[in-house]
């Protein structure tokens, strides 16, 4: 069973279980970076509350990302997109997970399926 799945129970059906795409943050970072760990730490704390998948790049490791980013590590992307830049709080962090979350079409149905389930 995947770790990222949503349980629904009806009240007379079994129990089902809806797969949902897991969100990916990745932290672009350098080996010697004090605020790279720092976030890192933030999104290890917001992933016990908010599962997603983390990934730390370090961007010396290649050229093309040695240049892109330089100096403005760290910088978190979420799916992919720039989302921050620099020193990231867990509620900042949070809020745009859920934003991105929320961007993603099958989470909004499966957020309007569990409040219909909820209210019976």
């Amino acid at each position: 069973m995947s770790a990222h799945a949503t349980w629904y129970r009806e009240s007379h059906d079994p129990l089902i279980l809806l797969p949902m795409n897991p969100l990916r943050v990745t932290i672009m970072s350098r080996h010697e970076c004090h605020l790279c760990r720092v976030v890192t730490r933030v999104a290890r704390q917001v992933q016990q509350d908010l599962p997603f998948e983390l990934i730390t790049v370090d961007i010396d490791s290649d050229e093309r990302l040695r240049k892109q980013y330089s100096d403005r590590v760290p910088v978190l992307l979420i799916n992919d997109r720039e989302t921050f830049s620099g020193k990231v709080t867990g509620g900042e962090l949070r809020e745009a997970i859920k934003k991105a979350r929320w961007r993603n079409p099958i989470s909004r149905i499966l957020s309007r399926v569990t409040l219909a389930l909820t209210r019976g």
